[in-house]
């Protein structure tokens, strides 16, 4: 049986799964091609499969809206997928106090930051 925490570090440690989670968390996530905007290097193939991978893990959900007689697709944290945010912000705390990233770092989704690429 794989170590679980081995398991988190590879879903986390991918390029691009924080910077969802945090679009997300900060309420930012207003659509797949919103998010492709954001995320310029990003292909909609890989923007999908990590949603997918973040769904199967549990660390978001699927939610369908109705807006204007059309259905979207809304993704939310789970329960899980918010102690996970709080552990990434207390990364970025941790980033902040050793001098590797501006201090409003933890009030920004990671799309916004100047670093960001």
């Amino acid at each position: 049986m794989p170590c679980n925490v081995v398991e988190t570090s590879h879903i986390i440690g991918k390029k691009w799964s924080v910077p969802i989670i945090e679009e997300i968390a900060f309420g930012r996530f207003d659509g797949f091609n919103m998010v492709m905007n954001k995320m310029n290097d990003i292909t909609p193939r890989t923007l999908s499969l990590h949603l997918q991978e973040l769904e199967k893990s549990g660390i978001i959900k699927k939610r369908s809206i109705e807006a204007s007689n059309k259905g979207n697709t809304r993704y939310v944290l789970t329960k899980k997928g918010r102690e996970l945010h709080g552990i990434i912000s207390h990364i970025k705390d941790w980033n902040v106090k050793w001098g590797k990233v501006p201090e409003n770092c933890v009030k920004i989704p990671c799309t916004e930051c100047p670093n960001f690429s």
